[in-house]
């Protein structure tokens, strides 16, 4: 039990390091003007990323369709 609480304790401390680190991070981007460019580039891969998806999942049914055929 005592265990348990020390590893939540470690776990908790690590977030609110994480998040402070994070904070600074997005003032950096803010002030110096770049977080529009930031969200750009994440949009753009994300965008690639689910087209990509896409494309691969209609290319995989076409196959089992051609297999399933044969």
């Amino acid at each position: 039990m005592k265990s348990n609480f020390i590893y939540v304790f470690l776990i908790a401390l690590f977030f609110s390091e994480a998040l402070s680190a994070q904070a600074l991070t997005d003032d950096f981007f803010r002030n110096t003007g770049k977080i529009n460019t930031v969200l750009a580039v994440v949009l753009i891969l994300f965008t690639v990323l689910i087209v990509f998806l896409i494309r691969m999942d209609l290319r995989l049914k076409k196959l089992e369709k051609h297999q399933k055929d044969e």
